[in-house]
């Protein structure tokens, strides 16, 4: 038993070639479940993929941090392992007799719960932040499918609500691990940006791009903060990953309003180019020269409370 639990746990110098192939391992595999799916029972999918997932997985999760921070190759295996556990999962419940005749969401809900505290384990115990998002992102996934799944809801109001109020809980669980965690605290944001994105795209994202579909008024502010929140976020802490969010955050924003407003300046075009046009002119008004500098302290002038102590006992030494 020792030999398999040591077999198990990868050596650093070997950590990369294992990575780099269990990669070919899950994309070969991917390609022999598509290929082969109806002549392959579902009892041997599903353990071709939940063996060859788990096994991954736990290589990953075996391998030690390198200063206190996941290796590249350790955020391979989690994740390439973990992307095998969802549909083999989703398998295990079609042959444990879960309806998939039409929208499977209750399978999807309790695997997307499953797979996401899979995750959370990696998430803290070996620091993976990657691990963390797709956590984050299986968490979103659970809560809507269980809303589906609960109430049968085919408007998009209350899955725009459930986001929005997704959104808002991880940007402020963001705020707890921004000291401890700060790249944990970051893929939260990435998350919550992701949520935002995905509230003018449900139930049917394809009408919304390219049909010209439109938003409430109140969707369309959220996207524009939330569009403006995170470029602002990634500029100031140098994350390229809220800031590109942020972007396509505004760029859904400009089809939301390009579907819902006529060809004419009135609201929002002339709202953006006023406030843009008063923050450039703030930014660029002429400047008032500074005050000069006050003339330096000769020795022994300085005022007791900006002496340092090092001062005091110059002074010192000079006066005996």
């Amino acid at each position: 038993m020792s030999l398999v639990v040591e077999l198990l746990r990868p050596p650093p110098h070997r950590g990369p070639l294992i990575a780099a192939g269990a990669v070919p391992l899950a994309v070969g595999l991917a390609l022999l479940e598509f290929r082969l799916q109806t002549r392959l029972s579902d009892p041997i999918h599903m353990a071709l993929l939940l063996g060859a997932g788990a096994l991954i997985f736990w290589l990953g999760v075996q391998a030690p941090n390198e200063e206190g921070v996941p290796p590249a190759y350790q955020s391979i295996l989690i994740v390439t392992g973990l992307f095998l556990v969802f549909p083999g999962l989703l398998t295990a419940a079609d042959v444990l007799g879960a309806d998939f005749d039409g929208a499977p969401v209750g399978a999807v809900m309790w695997v997307s719960l499953v797979t996401g505290a899979l995750a959370l384990w990696p998430a803290f115990e070996r620091n993976s932040a990657i691990s963390l998002l797709l956590a984050a992102l299986l968490g979103g996934v659970a809560l809507l499918t269980a809303w589906w799944w609960l109430f049968d809801a085919n408007s998009a109001a209350p899955y725009r609500w459930l986001l929005a109020a997704y959104s808002a809980t991880l940007v402020l669980s963001s705020l707890a691990l921004r000291e401890p965690a700060p790249r944990h605290a970051e893929v939260l944001i990435d998350a919550g940006g992701l949520a935002v994105a995905a509230i003018p795209l449900v139930l049917n994202p394809w009408t919304f791009v390219f049909g010209g579909a439109s938003l409430p008024g109140i969707w369309e502010v959220v996207l524009l903060g939330a569009g403006f929140g995170l470029v602002a976020f990634g500029a100031l802490d140098r994350s390229p990953g809220p800031a590109y969010l942020g972007v396509l955050n505004l760029v859904l924003f400009i089809l939301a309003v390009n579907g819902s407003e006529t060809a004419t300046l009135y609201w929002w075009p002339l709202v953006l180019l006023a406030g843009g046009t008063l923050m450039l002119v703030a930014g660029l008004r002429p400047r008032r020269p500074l005050p000069p500098e006050p003339a330096p302290y000769r020795a022994g002038e300085a005022p007791l409370a900006s002496r340092a102590d090092d001062d005091e006992t110059v002074i010192r030494v000079r006066q005996d």
